[in-house]
């Protein structure tokens, strides 16, 4: 073990650092888990391919969260967060052993049917990841910021993990048609998807198990001596918690942080155009860009792809303090690559070298590299802002739900409301279609 590996590690508690993780793990695990099932969800669900349209949008009704948060924050004692954070991930766990057993259930919603259980679950689960943006993070600052990087980590392992069971969980392969033409009828297929290695029932409960022990790990950070040993006594001049509204803004303290007030503005816009692209637009459109290039590509798609931000996430421990020319050059790949997909997708359902090995490594790739890259511009942002004794934490927050709502609202009416993005059935060649 070298020196400097040796003196990191001497300079902070392991058992803290796995209860930050475990606190981070709890953020967007739920969210994320019905995301890595929607290779599975899509086949039975009643939207069909428009499935992941309603769930980006419903994601952004859970903006909801953070507006009473700080209405909260406002008008009410600032001194109960964790009694917030604790309601919080009790609820997510809970709603992920309910999602377990009732994710199929629909009902009629406006006059058309809808997976309702499926989406109000998944609202009230985005409720917590949504809050957490500008909960979670900013109480995070009541640690030593050393520990900050540990729980950005567990916040992007909520997609790492269920990738991981994902992945074990399998799709079964491609579909496959089925000939059920009648006698002196038309030649008529039908598509069958072959079975998982186990249900969806099975993959939310090891969820809801796993978000539980997110909640233990938060009750470990308040009540386990070695983590209270590890809270800071916040300067005289920003007294308050971090979350405070009152507080001056961060460019303009005196504590020794730098930042120009044309950086800080760039910065938090970068933010939110990472946003509008990866929870918003580019999960909205993934399944008419993987789908046409079979099950298979679309499930390595989804679970490699939530693994490759996590992942990028990582150097975070290597590249402390990135350069802001370093992340413009990483966002304009980005922005290419996300471009790269979204034109695969409005070629549904022919997308380029479709039958080829080639068409399924280069979606599969680009997915894992748009994810990857964004992955680590977030954590780039977030590490530039972790000295700020201001508000600069908070503000993130609130870039990355406006850059979320803006791509949601966009996603959902091209999605729905247009004719750009056409869905693809593997038995249609077939049948003449």
């Amino acid at each position: 073990m070298s020196t400097k590996l040796s003196h990191k590690l001497s300079n902070r508690k392991i058992l803290v650092d796995i209860l930050a993780l475990l606190f981070g793990l709890g953020t967007w695990v739920g969210v994320n888990g019905i995301y890595v099932q929607l290779p599975l969800l899509v086949n039975s669900a009643i939207e069909k391919w428009n499935l992941p349209a309603y769930m980006v949008l419903i994601v952004q009704f859970a903006n909801l969260g953070p507006i009473l948060y700080t209405l909260y924050v406002k008008y009410f004692a600032r001194t109960k967060d964790h009694y917030i954070i604790y309601g919080l991930l009790a609820v997510g766990s809970l709603s992920l052993f309910l999602l377990a057993f009732v994710y199929n259930q629909t009902s009629v919603i406006f006059g058309n049917k809808h997976s309702s259980a499926l989406l109000f679950l998944m609202f009230i689960l985005s409720f917590v990841g949504c809050t957490s943006s500008v909960l979670f993070t900013p109480y995070m600052r009541n640690y030593r910021e050393i520990y900050l990087v540990s729980y950005i980590i567990g916040e992007g392992l909520s997609g790492f993990i269920p990738s991981i069971i994902a992945l074990i969980q399998g799709v079964g392969g491609n579909p496959q048609c089925h000939n059920v033409t009648k006698p002196g009828g038309p030649l008529e297929f039908t598509t069958r998807y072959p079975d998982p290695r186990f249900s969806p029932t099975i993959f939310f409960i090891l969820l809801g198990i796993l978000l539980f022990v997110c909640f233990l790990a938060f009750i470990g950070l308040m009540k386990l001596k070695v983590a209270r040993g590890e809270r800071v006594k916040l300067p005289a001049s920003t007294e308050t918690l971090p979350t405070d509204l009152n507080a001056p803004p961060s460019y303009k303290t005196n504590s020794g942080w730098k930042m120009s007030n044309q950086v800080y503005v760039y910065l938090l816009g970068m933010m939110a155009v990472i946003c509008l692209l990866n929870n918003g637009i580019l999960p909205s459109i993934q399944s008419y860009s993987c789908l046409p290039y079979g099950n298979v590509a679309y499930h390595l798609t989804v679970t490699l792809s939530s693994m490759a931000g996590p992942l990028a996430m990582c150097l975070g421990f290597i590249v402390q303090n990135p350069k802001v020319n370093l992340l413009s050059e990483l966002m304009v790949i980005v922005l290419g690559l996300g471009a790269l997909v979204f034109y695969i997708a409005v070629q549904s359902p022919s997308p380029p070298w479709q039958y080829s090995w080639v068409g399924i490594f280069l979606v599969v790739t680009a997915w894992i590299l748009v994810f990857g890259i964004s992955g680590f511009v977030k954590l780039g942002i977030i590490t530039l802002f972790r000295p700020d004794p201001g508000r600069g934490l908070y503000y993130t927050g609130v870039a990355t739900q406006l850059g979320s709502l803006v791509g949601a609202i966009t996603s959902f009416i091209l999605v729905n409301h247009t004719k750009i993005f056409q869905s693809y059935s593997p038995c249609d060649s077939l049948m003449g279609k």
